[in-house]
């Protein structure tokens, strides 16, 4: 059997608030479906974070409907659900308006495909990640019974994500007898040996964040294709043609060194660090503005004064910001709310802020009728 994984595809994401940025991810998506397709892919396994909102725009219910009509009768497909996917009160993901299987919303679930083993849990957050471990500890029995089988999360691990308070689950945690481990959640690429198997993070299908650049630039974003017929799992990177995303450092009396980063098939998102001392800003964005006028789609820039001392670097993990946030607010369902809106304002996503915001309130006001 051949699996296609792939992860945290976003879908309705619109960075920066462009519509050309909608696009890219869409864009993304559709090549890699038609890639699986290509590549004879038996199994389309999706672990996470398909849609980058319970509630996505039209489009991007369109543009999954339209690549469903591409898989049918190539592949199988199978999904759970991410934490940006599954909705903030008990109802109805935008899954259900399709016919595909979306495994373990609250539990674990499996299914036999040619003799192989595909379970999934969709993601379990808070309160719910002791629940998440219990039915973990369900998979190693029911696997005993299949020579292969795979398994689908989409939860951080303290191994890649080694901040207190960013990761749910430690290695430990996990069942061992998984032939192959299909985790979404981190955003860059990950393939290592464990148990019996490997444990993978197919990453996003996008730039997602200005902190992907350098992973993206080493590793590339696409997905996997897992051959599981052998005695040994191999698996290959299948790369897509994503619109690239620069980090750039120019001096402020040489702002022309910005040309030398826009010849690309796709128009750049370049993020500028102006250098100087007592830089002029107003000047450097309106000279920035000529020069890269039809060479980017975009240019975010920054400024770091010379005549300054740099700020002394702090060791990574010292800072744990979600419980600095519970201390100051009290109480998880203000501190959960705080680092979603957080997320989504450090990535510039205004509409996806208003958002969450928005269906934190009507949860609220939901409740308040309840108790009336």
């Amino acid at each position: 059997m051949r699996i296609a994984h792939i992860s945290d595809t976003h879908l309705g994401y619109r960075q920066y608030n462009l519509d050309e940025r909608e696009n890219d991810f869409y864009e993304a998506f559709n090549e890699a479906i038609e890639k699986a397709i290509e590549e004879r892919a038996d199994v389309l396994i999706h672990s996470g974070d398909l849609f980058d909102s319970p509630t996505p725009p039209i489009k991007a219910l369109y543009v999954f409907k339209n690549a469903l009509r591409k898989i049918d009768g190539k592949m199988k497909m199978y999904t759970i659900l991410g934490d940006h996917d599954v909705p903030k009160r008990r109802g109805m993901p935008p899954h259900k308006l399709f016919d595909i299987r979306v495994l373990g919303v609250g539990r674990l679930e499996w299914e036999e495909v040619n003799g192989v083993l595909i379970a999934g849990i969709s993601n379990l957050r808070g309160r719910g990640v002791e629940l998440l471990k219990e039915e973990f500890k369900k998979f190693d029995a029911i696997a005993e019974k299949y020579e292969k089988s795979v398994l689908i999360a989409h939860q951080a691990i303290e191994r890649y994500l080694p901040f207190e308070g960013a990761y749910e689950l430690k290695e430990d945690d996990l069942p061992r007898k998984a032939t192959y481990y299909a985790l979404g959640h981190l955003h860059s690429r990950i393939a290592a040996r464990f148990g019996d198997g490997y444990l993978a993070y197919a990453g996003s299908t996008e730039i997602i964040r200005k902190d992907e650049i350098s992973s993206w630039s080493k590793k590339g974003k696409g997905f996997y294709l897992v051959d599981l017929d052998g005695d040994e799992v191999t698996i290959h990177e299948v790369n897509l043609d994503i619109r690239p995303q620069l980090e750039v450092e120019v001096e402020e009396d040489n702002l022309e060194e910005v040309l030398n980063f826009v010849n690309y098939p796709k128009p750049p998102i370049l993020h500028i660090t102006i250098k100087g001392e007592n830089v002029n800003r107003q000047y450097a964005i309106e000279r920035l503005s000529e020069l890269l006028k039809d060479k980017v789609l975009s240019f975010k820039p920054s400024f770091r004064d010379l005549s300054q001392p740099s700020p002394p670097e702090l060791p990574k993990g010292s800072i744990d910001l979600k419980s600095i946030m519970r201390e100051y607010l009290g109480s998880d369902e203000f501190t959960e709310l705080a680092m979603n809106l957080f997320e989504r304002l450090s990535q510039d996503d205004i509409e996806g802020a208003k958002k969450v915001a928005e269906e934190f309130l009507e949860e609220v006001v939901e409740g308040d009728n309840k108790e009336s």
